[in-house]
């Protein structure tokens, strides 16, 4: 991390997830490069906090594969791998679509109001990508809840923590949180309308615009462009 300035933490959050997010940004926007350390104890003098939270943050963004673990020397950042992404989020789209047919058999209006005010929520976070990444895996939360199969809903939770910081890198894109919030709204109307082919369909579309979204802002056009621009900032 030498000659990286980090920016502010945010107010709101508990510390952890405030350092939490202010790191994964600065990950996925290029601040912090592949192969960069990241050292707890130069956090904490950076960003004027204890150790604990910083640790605690590093290990959640260890489990998201943002980072890897160099034993006594700290962290690295981890480069994301483009082919792996493409596979696992081309497996999240058959499951995420078997979860909403099977939500769609048996949710009911409690549930579909939750997804209602979720939606809601988006909107309202359309300039803050951690919001909206809370937000959205929410939304996908409750289809779960609804779609009956204890496999699935094992499958897809750990499927899931694999693809945390890939979904976020595709909400850091502006276009892509507002084109996020239409897909939710189409697959909240077929829900609500019961047609398991249509929430079907349309959850595989949304992962598959998430899928593209990653892959376009994981070439190696993009990551140089948005390298520079954060060299640029600091």
């Amino acid at each position: 991390m030498q000659g990286k300035s980090l920016q502010p933490l945010r107010r709101g959050l508990p510390l952890r997830d405030r350092i939490h997010d202010r790191l994964r940004a600065a990950i996925i926007s290029g601040e912090l490069p592949p192969g960069s350390p990241v050292i707890e104890a130069e956090l904490a003098a950076k960003l004027g906090a204890s150790r604990t939270p910083i640790r605690e943050a590093l290990r959640r963004l260890e489990s998201e594969g943002l980072l890897e673990p160099r034993g006594l020397r700290g962290s690295v950042v981890r480069a994301l791998d483009a082919s792996e992404v493409a596979c696992i989020f081309e497996i999240r789209e058959a499951l995420e679509s078997l979860a909403a047919r099977r939500a769609a058999r048996a949710i009911r209006e409690p549930d579909l109001r939750k997804l209602d005010a979720l939606v809601d929520a988006m909107r309202e976070a359309t300039d803050d990508p951690n919001e909206m990444e809370r937000a959205d895996t929410s939304f996908h939360d409750v289809i779960l809840a609804n779609a009956e199969g204890d496999r699935l809903k094992k499958m897809l939770t750990d499927l899931r923590e694999e693809l945390i910081a890939y979904r976020f890198l595709s909400l850091s894109d502006a276009p892509r949180r507002h084109e996020t919030i239409g897909e939710h709204e189409a697959i909240l109307t077929a829900l609500r309308a019961h047609d398991e082919d249509e929430a079907a369909a349309r959850t595989a579309h949304h992962i598959a615009h998430a899928r593209s979204a990653v892959m376009r802002l994981t070439s190696p056009a993009a990551k140089a462009k948005s390298t520079a621009g954060a060299s640029a900032a600091s």
